[in-house]
């Protein structure tokens, strides 16, 4: 009798569990509706918080101290699925705003129907009107910024990259909320702020994106490289590749420095991007040969930095792949290769350099020395005619005669601290207007003929006892020390920041579309930020690039050329010698060569070097390509690692559950 109720007892219980778990499972149903009927929360499990409100942000917020309106203008009714999902982020972040504003940031969301208020309101507030990708309407997307009298639109958000969204926010605020930017001057001669150039019959050039970008933060004013001062109110100076500069222009950048200026000094021993540049540039270089190169040579070696605008930086470890193949001197730095602990560079992950030169410091009493990009130990010291990323054979000779220097050159410094002049003998331009020095009175005899022809002409000839006394030398009022303390930032290439290799411009919805290539222009704002003082936005524009550059390829081809270059030196000299004895033979005899040519000696000869010649070039042949495939086999390799290792762990999880499940129902 028990043993019959056993069975039963067990099925009832069986069946109290199940109804149990169903219980639970209804509880946490509701629970789980209740919590999201209250409200929405995320968790952010990127590496670096993309989805988060940068610290940047939070402190822009946190010193608002007037109300700020953000007016969101969308039109739901006639976006794609794909724009409402994009939409829907936008607002989610506009939220997120309002949050940690805490009162001081009002959101208003608008939908701008044609013949309405709301239209009116957007136009009003400068919104433009864009065509959805999909469904060709007319759509409004868009931002309006207001504090008091000063206003900021953010006129159609696709066309701006969506990792850019948080910091054209957060910029918009602080430009209404603070005023009117710094003023950072550019000197240089090119035509980087748009416009006509030398050839009147082109159209006008567009301004660089670099000039775009800083003339939405800042008031934007050049200079000419023969400035003799740097006006008053300049609260950065920017030195764009000075290959013209006079020694003026130098000493004007040395006055301003001494008084407390912030310098950003770039400078480039092949200006790369000069061959793309418009027809009438006085700096255009010869096609085929390096662009011309820059220097301040009076300043830097006041400041104790060392630049030869000769030699390249060639580098093994982040050479970049082109067209003509994997060029040295064009390099991807990754993180290695930047400085994580400064804050103008600690956030990037890409910078993307041609040709560019080396920076060596010596110290220097009062300055004070930071390395912000440098390269890897694997590099060498280039001539600027070896350099040519677009001659395949400069590439190859460069990469098999390669020697490494083992030493990491600085490609990219800030100094900072009391300078001395670069001209302890004060303005150069007053020093070649005065009279020289040691200069010779008049010969009497000189001075008594022109006497008699003053005379002569009926001019009152001069007091003889009187001696005409020389005008008084220009009094010296340049400073020989820094009043206060002085920043330089000196960058080592200037190609870095032409628009061909650090953005992409896409024409999307109808309008112009700029995508960021690395975080070239960045590193450049990010600069100016800190020296004009307001360093919140380097955290939050330094956000916006999440590439990282992987350098493991390289050091895999490194690895496979080492492995065959001596054997591809061996067999190319053989080739060489062979070639050498085969001229050699016909040049014996000159005059006869055909006669030498036919003799049985000599054709023997001749099929013996040239089968030589081919069964080397033959090998040199099967080295390249197994060279490649090991590099292929590399690629390959991580490209299955990548793609099959989450699959291959999932299914292995799955097994392992499975014959855990088994043994226990074999158990009972």
């Amino acid at each position: 009798m028990s043993d019959s109720k056993k069975p039963s007892s067990q099925k009832l219980g069986r069946v109290s569990m199940a109804l149990a778990g169903l219980v639970i499972v209804f509880l946490i149903f509701l629970v789980l509706n209740y919590v999201a009927s209250i409200g929405s929360f995320r968790v952010d499990l990127t590496e670096n918080d993309i989805f988060t409100l940068s610290d940047g942000t939070k402190k822009i917020l946190g010193r608002l101290d007037t109300p700020v309106v953000l007016r969101y203008y969308v039109s739901p009714d006639l976006l794609s699925p794909a724009e409402k999902a994009y939409s829907q982020r936008v607002e989610d972040l506009l939220n997120e705003y309002r949050r940690a504003a805490k009162g001081k940031l009002t959101l208003q969301k608008f939908d701008p129907e044609p013949n309405t208020d709301a239209e009116d309101s957007a136009m009003l507030d400068g919104l433009q009107r864009g065509l959805s990708r999909e469904s060709g309407n007319e759509i409004f997307l868009g931002v309006s910024v207001e504090c008091v009298d000063e206003k900021e639109t953010l006129p159609f958000l696709p066309s701006r990259p969506e990792t850019l969204l948080e910091y054209d926010l957060s910029r918009a605020i602080a430009r209404v909320h603070d005023g009117a930017g710094s003023m950072v001057r550019i000197m240089t001669t090119m035509q980087i702020g748009g416009g006509f150039g030398g050839n009147f019959n082109a159209p006008p050039s567009p301004a660089w994106y670099l000039v775009e970008s800083l003339r939405r933060d800042y008031q934007v004013e050049f200079l000419p490289m023969s400035a003799d001062e740097i006006p008053a109110g300049t609260d950065v100076l920017m030195v764009l590749h000075p290959y013209d500069i006079t020694e003026a222009g130098q000493y004007a950048i040395d006055q301003y420095l001494l008084k407390g200026g912030k310098v950003v000094a770039v400078v480039d021993p092949s200006f790369f991007a000069s061959r793309f540049m418009g027809q009438g540039n006085p700096m255009m270089g010869a096609a085929g040969g390096p662009g011309p190169s820059s220097n301040l040579d009076k300043l830097f070696a006041a400041w104790g930095v060392g630049f030869n605008p000769d030699r390249v930086v060639a580098d093994m470890v982040y050479q970049t792949q082109i067209r003509e193949g994997y060029s040295p001197t064009v390099l991807s730095l990754a993180e290695e290769a930047i400085n994580r602990g400064d804050p103008v560079t600690q956030r990037l992950n890409d910078i993307f350099l041609i040709n560019p030169g080396a920076l060596e410091v010596t110290a220097k009493e009062g300055i004070t020395a930071e390395t912000l990009l440098q390269s890897s130990p694997t590099n060498s010291l280039v001539s600027s005619m070896e350099a040519d990323p677009t001659q395949r054979e400069l590439i190859e000779n460069l990469r098999k005669n390669f020697k490494p220097s083992g030493k990491a050159e600085a490609l990219a410094i800030r100094l900072s601290g009391n300078f001395a002049t670069a001209f302890p003998d004060g303005n150069p331009a007053a020093k070649a207007d005065a009279p020289a020095d040691g200069a010779e009175p008049k010969d009497p005899a000189a001075a008594e003929v022109e006497k008699e022809q003053a005379e002569a002409d009926g001019e009152k000839p001069a007091d003889d006892g009187k001696k005409e006394e020389p005008p008084p030398p220009p009094a010296d009022n340049s400073l020989k020390k820094s009043e206060k303390e002085g920043v330089v930032v000196v960058f080592a290439d200037a190609d870095f920041l032409y628009d061909e290799f650090c953005v992409q411009r896409q024409s999307v919805l109808g309008q112009t579309m700029v995508m960021p290539l690395n975080s070239n222009v960045t590193l450049m704002e990010n600069a100016i930020e800190m020296l004009s003082g307001d360093p919140e936005l380097i955290n939050i524009r330094s956000r916006v690039s999440n590439r990282r550059p992987f350098t493991k390829l390289n050091e895999w081809l490194q690895e496979a050329e080492a492995k065959f270059q001596d054997k591809l030196k061996e067999f190319e000299t053989e080739a060489r010698d062979a070639e050498s004895k085969i001229n050699e033979i016909l040049s014996q005899k000159p005059d006869n060569v055909e006669e030498t040519l036919m003799s049985p000696a000599v054709q023997t000869e001749l099929h013996k070097l040239r089968q030589q010649q081919a069964e080397v070039n033959k090998t040199v042949r099967e080295l390249n390509k197994e060279m490649k495939r090991d590099f292929d086999l590399a690629q390959l390799r991580i490209k299955l690692l990548c793609t099959a290792a989450v699959p291959i762990l999932v299914v292995c999880f799955g097994i392992g559950l499975a014959l855990q499940r088994r043994m226990k129902t074999a158990a009972r």
